[in-house]
């Protein structure tokens, strides 16, 4: 006899992940007495649908695991300690002359924010309050600033060698194992990534690094050729990324963050350094795929080809973008203009599966479809229906309105 399945929670990827992960951590024997998601939060340039896919994901399954009755939170991390590497297509070139300073050291461009990063991050947490997504923000800077890190730092560099061997079995990249995985920030020029990190005083808790020049894009960018120190439990310098995300981890306790498949080599290196070196059990992963644009090239904050999460709310309800992000996590999706449409009807079906005005005879494909809705509404949904008009027909209305009665015809 076939064993039916059951249903978990609500019935979506979400609640599976979550079901997991609290499966996992009891295997562990690790507190389950809060369970911490993460998402990192980009400051280098527009954030794009995809930067905040990644912190809505982390978001759903708090929820998810606070439905099954854990206490949860999401951190959101701006990774605001990287360099610039490159002037976004469409901005002011006088950022040139900052050109691999930490954004978070740079004028905001457009005056209206403290520094670059503020602004650049302030655009994607913007998008996630719209959307009613709550989360603890955590500055990169400032955790750097705050010496919580340090252990973790102490004891990647103590391991350095080791480590730059992990590095190189994994991803094939030699440099980590004539230089430390540190940048500091150079105290004469100001840039990151022009650094080379050489040693580590265990005693002192300080790198000593040279300002030598850095190869970017094809490109070798010199030095100042200044020699210094910087103190690990300070903001001197930030762990290089195929590391910092190990001690991230092991640090704030994280237990789940997903991934793209663009950066797996280096999550696998953080997952090994977390095992191998800070003796911490990395969190549970998904692997998700990447946003492209209509012509199938992948969105980019420094290519210019963004689409923003402001420019989706133009269009569409943010419950219509949560949708999107929580409707699959595998596979690449093509975001344009004309999904919106599609994916705001769709919202409207989810809505009458809710309040059974469309029946669904499957029990798991109702109970999924219903649990889509909810976590479209971020498990606050609306105590009645409302009338739906199809958006596609909207849009045919708006195509052929008197342009200046527009508003009044549709």
């Amino acid at each position: 006899m076939k064993k039916e399945k059951q249903i978990i929670g609500h019935g979506t990827w979400l609640d599976k992940v979550a079901y997991e992960l609290v499966e996992r951590e009891k295997k562990l024997g690790r507190s389950l007495d809060l369970i911490r998601t993460e998402s990192g939060l980009g400051a280098s340039g527009i954030p794009h649908i995809g930067s905040m896919a990644d912190a809505i994901r982390a978001y759903g399954v708090t929820l998810a695991l606070r439905e099954l009755g854990y206490r949860s939170e999401t951190i959101a991390f701006c990774d605001d300690m990287d360099g610039l590497r490159k002037v976004p297509l469409g901005f002011p070139e006088e950022l040139k002359e900052y050109l691999l300073m930490p954004v978070s050291s740079i004028p905001d461009p457009f005056g209206c924010h403290k520094s670059y990063s503020d602004h650049m991050s302030g655009m994607l947490r913007d998008a996630l309050d719209r959307a009613g997504v709550e989360y603890v923000f955590k500055s990169g800077r400032e955790t750097y600033r705050s010496g919580v890190m340090r252990d973790a730092i102490h004891k990647i560099l103590l391991n350095a060698k080791v480590v730059g061997k992990i590095i190189k079995d994994v991803t094939g990249q030699e440099k980590y194992l004539n230089m430390l995985p540190y940048f500091a920030v150079c105290k004469n020029c100001g840039r990151i990534y022009t650094t080379q990190s050489y040693r580590y005083d265990p005693e002192k808790n300080i790198v000593h690094y040279r300002c030598t020049g850095v190869e970017i894009r094809g490109n070798w960018i010199n030095g100042c050729g200044y020699e210094g120190v910087a103190d690990i439990s300070r903001d001197d310098g930030k762990l290089a990324w195929k590391t910092e995300f190990a001690a991230r981890w092991s640090t704030l306790d994280i237990r789940f963050e997903a991934y793209g498949k663009d950066i797996a080599d280096s999550v696998k290196v953080n997952d090994i350094i977390c095992r191998e070196i800070l003796m911490f059990e990395p969190p549970f992963h998904v692997k998700y795929e990447l946003f492209l644009d209509k012509s199938g090239r992948k969105i980019s904050k420094s290519a210019g080809n963004v689409f923003t999460p402001q420019e989706w709310y133009k269009y569409g309800v943010p419950e219509s973008l949560l949708l999107l992000f929580f409707k699959r996590v595998t596979g690449t999706r093509t975001i344009s203009y004309e999904i919106i449409p599609k994916i705001m009807d769709e919202l409207d079906f989810l809505e009458d599966v809710y309040f059974n005005k469309v029946k669904i005879d499957n029990v798991m494909e109702r109970e999924k479809l219903r649990g889509l809705y909810l976590y479209a509404h971020l498990l606050k949904p609306p105590e009645k229906p409302s009338t739906h008009i199809p958006y596609s027909l909207i849009v045919e209305l708006s195509q052929v309105a008197p342009e200046d009665k527009r508003e009044e015809f549709v």
